[in-house]
């Protein structure tokens, strides 16, 4: 079974521009998504999605392999789940995809590895993150390949707890950054 991780990852963001490369304590925000997978036992290789050369460029300075989306899959509205599809589409080997957010630097290796073995030894189609209340944070989606490209609401879901911020904001970015500094992270 093979498992990849994507790392979705457009220069265009609004709230808080370029924000997947800002930097986060001294660093890239993008580089501690790409070394948590890097660190994940249960992965097989690593890339960054993206429409940016600015972003490739980076991302493959901290190991990542690059795959370029089409312009029009960076746009506000596209849903996460078609730049995921449009990635499986491009690389039929892939039997688990691992979808973890750019803008969650402090999304841990053993939390991916305890989302991907959940979903593996539960058989479910998908697993994903939410903080201590229950909600989910977008920080990491395991999907098998047939439900990336399911349309509804999915019986066979599993959940892993992860406090990362979603960063969309410079204060949401002040946010993570204590979080780290105090150790609030799982």
């Amino acid at each position: 079974m093979r498992t990849v991780v994507m790392i979705p990852a457009r220069i265009g963001s609004k709230r808080l521009p370029k924000k997947n490369i800002a930097l986060f304590l001294g660093r890239p925000m993008i580089s501690y998504s790409i070394q948590a997978s890097l660190s994940a036992n249960l992965v097989d290789e690593v890339y960054v999605s993206t429409e940016s050369s600015e972003i490739a460029e980076i991302a493959s300075s901290y190991g990542a392999k690059i795959f370029i989306r089409p312009s029009e899959l960076a746009e506000d509205n596209v849903p996460t789940q078609k730049v995921m599809q449009n990635f499986l589409d491009n690389h039929p080997d892939v039997d688990v995809l691992v979808t973890i957010q750019a803008n969650s630097p402090n999304v841990r290796p053993e939390t991916i590895d305890k989302a991907i073995r959940l979903l593996v030894e539960h058989n479910l189609w998908e697993v994903r993150s939410v903080n201590d209340e229950g909600l989910e944070n977008g920080a990491i989606w395991v999907t098998t390949r047939k439900a990336a490209y399911w349309d509804g609401l999915s019986v066979y879901f599993g959940v892993v707890r992860d406090n990362s911020v979603d960063i969309h904001t410079i204060e949401d970015l002040r946010v993570a950054e204590r979080m780290q500094y105090d150790g609030k992270v799982d």
